[in-house]
């Protein structure tokens, strides 16, 4: 098949028909006025919100571990993540892709199964990209597109509000430990790798019902997010281990660690006043089926404090970080 070829049943397989180019208002104004098929997409709309998010084979995922179509579900979702993080409605998506031209049509099939599913959760349209032969792994460059009235940042954080997060950590990085180990990890470390969900109806919601001061998804991992936070408002983060929402899945020595530092589970991360979450916690449960859950608060000075007993995380400073990592790879 040609290039061409290829990127028509690409299109096919993922855009519902009529959404591609559909002018629908969303949240924020933002609209796709020409799909796919141009030299370039058209987004009509104000405040829109634009994040990028690269996938390199061997590096965020190993074939030996998952599938190309929970690779591609995974990789549109991490890059929809970022705009949970700001509360912004998605409105379009871009991806870029390398393969192997021998295995072009098979790894493109299945990377498209993966991206549809991703796209049918977030609730937007593939509107353009690129496709080129690859040498040696598969890459797949996303970018997603939102918009919001209120973009909700990193900065805003303030001296006595109270740090939470959604969900429970440590799955995603557990999942890697045991593949890395040899052992196949159990269903749900595996589901929390291979299907994380892009939180954006729940930013939305704490968004509208909290005063969401600043947010984060956590991607880089707990303490090195909270330390992103802490460095864009100019104010210290202090974490208390001891309320660190663990994944269950997690029963070694190693738990408290991978929860704190081990990144990718695309949780949110976000600041409030006191007293302001905890009364809405219990609806949020009901809503989402995940819990809020603080973990630490926001006082003068800079950085991240760890107080408390936190074994295993002694002398850690913060999160993954692909350039510190003996190979770089997950």
């Amino acid at each position: 098949m040609t290039e061409f070829d290829l990127i028509r049943d690409l299109l096919t397989k993922v855009n519902q028909p009529g959404r591609a180019n559909a002018a629908t208002d969303v949240s924020g104004g933002g609209a796709v006025w020409l799909g796919p098929g141009d030299d370039a997409a058209v987004i009509v709309g104000t405040r829109l919100v634009m994040s990028t998010d690269l996938t390199v084979e061997d590096i965020h995922f190993r074939r030996s571990w998952v599938t190309f179509t929970e690779a591609g579900t995974r990789a549109v979702t991490a890059a929809a993540s970022d705009l949970a993080a700001m509360a912004a409605t998605p409105v379009a998506v871009l991806i870029s892709l390398a393969v192997a031209p021998e295995e072009a049509k098979a790894v493109l099939s299945e990377l498209g199964d993966g991206i549809k599913i991703a796209l049918d959760e977030i609730g937007a349209p593939l509107v353009g990209g690129d496709l080129s032969a690859s040498p040696g792994p598969v890459f797949m460059d996303v970018t997603v597109v939102g918009a919001a009235d209120e973009p909700v940042t990193r900065t805003g954080s303030h001296v006595g509000d109270e740090f939470w997060v959604t969900g429970v950590l440590g799955g995603s990085a557990g999942a890697v430990r045991g593949w890395q180990a040899g052992v196949e990890p159990s269903p749900n470390l595996r589901a929390a790798f291979v299907r994380p969900k892009a939180r954006i109806e729940e930013a939305r919601w704490l968004a509208e019902r909290t005063q969401v001061k600043s947010m984060i998804d956590i991607s880089d991992g707990l303490m090195g997010d909270a330390r992103h936070l802490a460095a864009a408002s100019g104010v210290r983060i202090v974490l208390d281990p001891s309320l660190v929402p663990v994944h269950p899945d997690l029963s070694t020595e190693h738990a408290l660690l991978l929860a704190m530092t081990g990144g990718e589970d695309y949780e949110l991360g976000f600041m409030s006043p006191p007293g302001l979450v905890a009364g809405c916690a219990g609806d949020f449960q009901d809503e989402f089926g995940i819990r809020l859950t603080r973990v630490g608060h926001v006082e003068e000075g800079r950085g991240v404090e760890v107080v408390g007993d936190a074994p295993g995380v002694e002398g850690v400073t913060g999160g993954f970080d692909h350039f510190s990592a003996p190979d770089g790879s997950c």
